[in-house]
This record gives structure tokens, sequence and C-alpha cells, in this order.
């Protein structure tokens, strides 16, 4: 196993961004550093603390000419990015890749120069370019889907750089390959390889070893798609041992996204059999058994009365 260090701490003192307004408060969810390999790092949350802290997990990637972020947590976040960077590099932050739209992987874009080239799966472009954001959740005055950022003179801030089934950025040592398996969380989940260090990104396509929100609603994720699109990603990514998740503290290890992969589709075949008995989703979610195998992974009955419904919807 590489070596998974805790960088130190730092205290964000001058550090000019176009989020100026959104200043450190004292009550600030911490930032916590760890080191997956000389030039990968994971920017996670304090695993003492509850609630969604800072968002979701940003992955720092130095390459010959800068800097690659994977996802930017949640809007006010980009100062405390940036400083973590500084505390390992001087080089600039030249690509943000975001797994997909949602406020809490993408809401500190706009607090980057638009010099920087923004890197997304088609589909989550135009999440995030579309104007239906009315979906009151997400974090205070904003949706989940995140598109009111990116709205009037922010337009700036829309990915550069789209892409539909599978895209490469750089070569040799910096090689990051970019996959799209389909519909999951959302309708534009990119898991994103670290070639050389053997590493994928999930986004929450994996946010923890628990069963995921479907954002059906506002941003045509699938219920129904889910296990397939991460049985794709089990199946067609070679050549990686580190999973960096959603929202996971810590580093994963391969065979937990394989098995993920499993637990899911566990829940969509038990679903199917209680449909085909003419059993009620109420009936289904009260009859649903976790299999010994999978007794590492989360199945809250709130995840379960949200996804078997949709199941059963053919959502």
């Amino acid at each position: 196993m590489r070596r998974i260090a805790c960088l130190a701490a730092v205290t964000v003192i001058g550090v000019t961004l176009a989020a100026a307004s959104y200043e450190a408060q004292s009550d600030r969810h911490p930032i916590r550093p760890l080191e997956l390999t000389d030039n990968l790092y994971v920017l996670t949350s304090d695993p003492a603390e509850q609630g969604m802290r800072t968002g979701g997990n940003t992955a720092v990637f130095l390459t010959v000419d800068g800097v690659v972020l994977v996802d930017t947590k949640i809007k006010g976040y980009g100062a405390d990015i940036l400083a973590q960077v500084r505390q390992i590099t001087d080089m600039p932050v030249t690509t943000i890749i975001n797994t997909h739209t949602h406020w809490d992987h993408s809401g500190s874009n706009p607090e980057f120069p638009d010099t920087v080239n923004i890197v997304t799966h088609e589909n989550t472009a135009a999440n995030m370019a579309s104007t239906d954001c009315d979906d009151g959740a997400g974090f205070e005055g904003g949706s989940i889907k995140n598109c009111e950022q990116f709205q009037g003179d922010n337009a700036r801030f829309l990915p550069d750089t789209t892409y539909s089934t599978q895209h490469t950025l750089f070569s040799g040592a910096d090689r990051i390959d970019l996959y799209y398996f389909g519909r999951g969380h959302t309708d534009g989940d990119t898991f994103v390889v670290f070639k050389d260090a053997r590493t994928v990104h999930t986004g929450d396509m994996m946010a923890r070893k628990g069963l995921p929100f479907i954002d059906a609603a506002n941003s045509n994720g699938s219920a129904t798609e889910f296990g397939a699109t991460l049985q794709g990603a089990a199946d067609g990514i070679p050549d990686v041992d580190t999973v960096i998740t959603g929202h996971a503290d810590d580093p994963h290890v391969w065979q937990d996204l394989v098995d993920y992969a499993g637990f899911y589709n566990d829940l969509l075949m038990q679903a199917h059999e209680g449909r085909a008995a003419g059993r009620s989703a109420a009936e289904i979610i009260a009859g649903y058994k976790l299999p010994d195998r999978y007794a590492d992974f989360a199945a809250p009955a709130g995840r379960l009365q949200q996804i078997v419904p949709l199941l059963l919807e053919g959502r």
C-alpha cells in the first residue's frame, strides 16, 4: 500500500481569489490533506466532524506544467484549497476536472482564475449551463445542480473541455484518463484515473460505503442504470489500486469499488424479485436483507426509501 500521510495544517492568510467575499470563519470546517504519492494528494474533511463539512473530496495532482484539481468542494472553499496547494507547490492551478455538477463538487469553480481549463462530461456541462436551477436544495440561496453559479458574467467559468465516453489529458507520467459509463448519481458522472498513480477518483458514483443518493429529479440520475454504470467501471477501468471516493474520509482500495457494484446490484435484484412477487415498495424495503458479504456497507432506511421506488418506476 502507498503511504498515506497527513500534511501539516495551514492558516489561510492573504490569499486573494475571486471568492474574497467568502472569508474564512472561525467555525469553518477544516480541510484534512493526505498524501497518496509524490505528486497526488487528496483534500478531505475531519473525520471527527459530522455532515457535509468541506464538501466532496478534492484531488490535487502535480504535472510538469501545473496543478490539476478534481472537484472544488462547497462554495467559498477556493482560498482554502489554494492555501493547501501552496503547501505542496508554487506551480499554478491549470486544470479543474469536475466529476459532476453538484454544489459540493463544483461550488468553488468561480473562485479560480477564468484562465483555468475546466473539464467535464458533456452532460455535466449542460447541467451547469442550464437555467433550470430552482430545485431549492444544496446550499443557502442555491441549488443542488449548482447551475445558478454559472449564469451571467460567471458563464466564463463553464467547462472549456468536454467529452462523450472517454478522454485523455496529458501524457507520460502526467496522464489522466476520464471515463463515462452511463447514468447513475447524475447523467454526467466522470471517473478520473491517474494512470501512473494507479488511482481513481469516483466522485459520487461511490461517495462512501453506503447506498447512494440518486439525483433523478434535477440532474437526470438513474437508480435503474446506477448498477450497470458501476459495473462498467469495475470491468472497464484497468490497473487501479487506490480509490478516492466522493466523500469518505480515507482512500479505499480497488476491491471496495468492485464490491460496491455487487452491493448495489444485489439491491436491484431484490427489488426486481419483490416486484415480480407483487410486493409494494414498502414491503420490499421492509424485507430488504443486507448480504453478509457486504456487511461493511450501509443501507439506511432513507436511502432505501428513495432508491426502491425509483427502481420500481424504471427511473
